[in-house]
């Protein structure tokens, strides 16, 4: 049996970095051009997505075990990379390892973020303040498909990566704890947020041991994300809740609380018999414990505000209604609007009719 010299023993240990080298020139020199069309398929797929997600309430548990793992997925290899982290954190290209690390966890979250959006779109208004935080929903969902300058944000600059997987681990678990638990979406916002934050620090972190800067640095955005969800809670859609239907009528059933007609977008003044009512359907994927609120405009002007009514929301949907009688007999000409709200008030659904 013949058995390799010594030279041949050198050129074979030595070909194996060869062929990594090739590999990565190859990689290096093509690159740009990969993740460019990667985007565009990124932001295809994301599209797609969105038409899938709709009214898919089902899988939202799925997604929150596949945002689960690929925090604990993430956080292991982010360990492992600690080490080399302060080369790949700064180079142009990173090595290998934190290359596809970094893909994984992205893909995830990006199609969480397409995944969250119809949903928290039900319940956005975009007459209200919640339109902000769907905006940046949106926003993050579309910039995540830019591979190359999200990739080098998020290995750069630790207080985006906490504001990025922060704000997906909100939305996700925002929209998760009501449906599996009879809890007020006003109480499972601070909750959600809690959370979010806690499970985003060592992400945005990746294991490296953070300067004193950075420190301040995440600890006044921990504040400031807490504070907003939990002072400023009509900043966030209170999902899963949402107006499934509005209708204009002149007279109601109260035991079935059915109207009597239904009032199309303009009505004269003279048709109304001295009294126009509302009747709202809101609409949960389970039984969901609510307080809401109707508030009526006059030509963006609010004149009359409904008690609190205590409901629980269902699949099925849940009716309330409220009416406006004014003391002279005739409803006034006007824009006329009717905006839902639930604690904190939080805006979830706007109804309008002219009468002229």
């Amino acid at each position: 049996m013949e058995t390799a010299s010594a030279p041949d023993r050198v050129l074979e240990r030595g070909s194996v970095p060869s062929i990594r080298k090739r590999l990565r020139r190859y990689w290096v020199r093509h690159r740009t051009l990969f993740w460019t069309l990667h985007s565009l398929w990124a932001l295809g797929i994301g599209i797609v997505v969105i038409f899938l997600a709709r009214e898919r309430y089902g899988f939202v548990p799925w997604v929150i075990l596949f945002l689960v793992l690929a925090w604990a997925s993430t956080l292991f290899f982010g360990r492992r990379l600690a080490a080399d982290r302060g080369r790949s954190a700064t180079a142009e290209v990173p090595e290998l390892r934190a290359e596809v690390t970094s893909y994984v966890t992205r893909a995830i979250y990006q199609e969480t973020l397409f995944f969250l959006l119809p949903f928290y779109w039900y319940s956005t208004v975009v007459e209200s303040p919640n339109i902000g935080f769907t905006a940046l929903l949106v926003g993050l969902a579309i910039f995540s498909c830019v591979d190359l300058v999200f990739d080098r944000w998020l290995r750069t600059l630790p207080l985006f990566g906490l504001v990025f997987f922060a704000t997906v681990a909100f939305a996700a678990i925002n929209l998760l704890l009501p449906m599996l638990m009879p809890l007020d979406p006003a109480f499972g916002t601070p909750l959600a947020a809690a959370v979010a934050v806690g499970s985003a620090i060592p992400l945005a972190m990746r294991g490296a041991i953070p300067s004193r800067r950075q420190k301040i640095g995440l600890a006044l955005m921990t504040v400031a994300f807490l504070a907003l969800a939990v002072g400023l809670p009509r900043l966030v859609p209170p999902v899963p809740l949402r107006l499934q239907e509005a209708v204009f009528t002149t007279g109601i059933d109260e035991s079935s609380m059915a109207p009597a007609d239904t009032l199309g977008p303009s009505v004269e003044s003279t048709e109304l018999s001295g009294a126009m009512l509302i009747v709202v359907e809101v609409f949960a994927p389970s039984n969901l414990p609510a307080s809401v609120r109707l508030d009526w405009k006059r030509d963006d002007q609010v004149f009359r505000s409904s008690r609190e009514i205590e409901i629980t929301a269902h699949d099925l949907g849940f009716r309330v209604w409220d009416g406006f009688r004014p003391d002279s007999g005739l409803v006034p000409p006007g824009r006329y609007e009717v905006l839902l709200h639930t604690k904190g008030s939080r805006v979830f659904g706007v109804a309008g009719i002219d009468v002229l």
